[in-house]
């Protein structure tokens, strides 16, 4: 398993792994029209060309295939954590958590955090975030039950 920056060029592969992993591992706690309004099957690969030209997120590799992904923003807002569903409970997540955590630590940041899916939820506890709340949000009009997860980052100076 290789962790790496994105590359241009692995927009759709990378949309593929989330619109996947959504469907797949998600349906057990959403609705397939919330599934649906989190990841369409049709997508504006220019716009998400875009955003991850931005936030250069992390990717997981493994034999030639991406099997993960997460985003980690300036502020330690960690956005967009997916991990394929073939590939769940395999330590991919962990490993992509790892590497978030370091280059935190590099950036200095003392805190991270994220809105966890129901799904999702308990893989941030596991690794020592604490709910914060739990929210309804909207997207594309349907509603959303999540989790504001934050971890504080012991600092090594």
């Amino acid at each position: 398993m290789k962790i790496r920056r994105y590359n241009l060029g692995e927009e759709q592969a990378l949309w593929s792994l989330l619109y996947e992993t959504v469907h797949r591992v998600n349906c057990k706690d959403y609705s397939s029209a919330q599934l649906d309004a989190w990841a369409p099957s049709q997508i504006d690969l220019t716009k998400w060309k875009e955003r991850l030209s931005q936030t250069n997120p992390f990717v997981v590799e493994e034999n030639g295939a991406l099997i993960g992904f997460a985003e980690l923003e300036e502020n330690g807002h960690i956005d967009c954590f997916y991990c394929a569903h073939d590939w769940q409970g395999k330590g991919v997540g962990t490993a992509l958590l790892q590497t978030i955590e370091h280059e935190a630590a590099k950036r200095g940041l003392s805190r991270l955090f994220a809105e966890a899916s129901i799904t999702a939820k308990s893989f941030f506890e596991r690794h020592g975030f604490l709910v914060e709340v739990e929210q309804s949000v909207a997207l594309q009009g349907e509603p959303f039950t999540n989790f504001v997860v934050s971890k504080i980052l012991c600092s090594l100076t």
